[in-house]
């Protein structure tokens, strides 16, 4: 690889960090990581698997919010 090669693929990289960069700072100060949004994942299939056979999405919706919020967390909506 010549040097301008590997200078085009840094400029290339930078480019590309400068039109994310809103994203990437966005993502870097966000509270939610990967493994809290796997674990959310499961508990929507979890959900989706107990509200098979129900022929409409509020039960589907209704399964999520039993699932995954506490108790203290209904009863505050209510």
């Amino acid at each position: 690889m010549g040097e301008v090669e590997i200078l085009e693929s840094v400029r290339k990289a930078l480019e590309t960090v400068e039109q994310h960069a809103d994203k990437i700072l966005q993502r870097w100060y966000s509270t939610y990581t990967n493994a809290r949004m796997e674990g959310l994942n499961s508990l929507f299939k979890a959900a989706r698997a107990r509200a098979k056979g129900y022929r409409n999405t509020g039960t589907f919706i209704t399964m999520i919010y039993l699932i995954a919020s506490s108790v203290g967390d209904i009863q505050k909506s209510i």
